[in-house]
């Protein structure tokens, strides 16, 4: 799961101003394709990048016109004051099976946690699935957990920092220990920009088995984040999959294939068979 899929500024659908994608060029479905046969993926779920702000239409087109390939997790402000309602709603957009919150703009760090109440309260009561980045700040992910264990929850990103920060141990730490709620899983992503070493990049296979040890197989998804990858020229496609292989090889072929996708397609409710946009309530 999780890949970030955009199209070029333009007037009715702009790019934020103050962010700027991984890639200078659009990256769309002609692009994604190909790499997923390549590598023998299926299916993906597109998170659209922060430059979208919260919209979300290309997204919802690409799984409109790819049912079986694309699904998508949305981008939704967490702080806007009828949140309760988008989140009541969100579901009803074919193609879209959860939503993704960024928390860490310079504007959502002075956010309290009453701020954000509402959105967790509606998104356990509705078991909407939330995957959150929490860059330096899981201790907020740990909070609300707290007092909503039914939240169906994704850490992102293993629950480090930007990339750019590396391996935070302390925050690592956390990670783990939210391993004692039993709706919260976590997105094997950003491995190969972390990574010192070339592919297969063993240098973070032990952060995949700390993490396996704690969530067990059912719990972790793999996600490619693919075009920070390219931005950085680390690693393709078909590399980043065979990293997750590697460091699990151990695993018995039905629980790594969970971990490639089973539990995704679990956790997000969309099985192999069903279009993404057949899965919209009221459809």
């Amino acid at each position: 799961m999780q890949v970030h899929l955009w199209e070029g500024d333009r007037p009715d659908r702009p790019w934020r101003p103050d962010r700027t994608p991984s890639l200078p060029e659009p990256f769309g479905p002609g692009r994604m394709l190909p790499l997923m046969e390549d590598a023998g993926v299926d299916r993906v779920v597109i998170v659209p990048p922060a430059i979208m702000g919260v919209q979300n239409d290309f997204a919802l087109e690409c799984a409109r016109s790819w049912p079986h390939r694309f699904a998508v997790m949305g981008l939704l402000d967490a702080g806007a004051p009828d949140v309760g309602e988008q989140v009541a709603r969100w579901r009803e957009q074919p193609g879209m099976v959860g939503v993704r919150v960024h928390f860490r703009d310079s504007e959502q760090d002075a956010w309290p946690d009453e701020r954000l109440e509402p959105f967790w309260a509606a998104a356990e009561r509705h078991a909407l699935p939330v995957a959150g980045f929490f860059p330096g700040r899981l201790e907020m992910a740990e909070r609300a957990l707290e007092r909503h264990p039914g939240l169906r929850l994704i850490i992102d990103h293993l629950g480090l920092p930007r990339i750019r920060g590396g391996v935070d141990e302390q925050q690592f730490r956390v990670a783990l220990s939210l391993a004692r709620f039993p709706q919260v899983a976590v997105k094997l992503s950003t491995l190969a920009s972390r990574s010192r070493q070339r592919s297969p990049f063993a240098d973070v296979h032990g952060l995949i088995r700390r993490l396996l040890g704690e969530f067990g197989p059912g719990r972790l998804l793999w996600a490619s984040d693919h075009t920070q990858q390219l931005a950085r020229g680390r690693a393709r496609y078909p590399q980043e999959l065979a990293l997750v292989r590697a460091a699990l090889a151990e695993l018995p072929d039905r629980e790594l294939s969970l971990v490639l996708g089973g539990n995704a397609a679990e956790y997000l409710g969309w099985p192999a068979e069903i279009p993404s946009t057949g899965l919209a309530r009221g459809s």
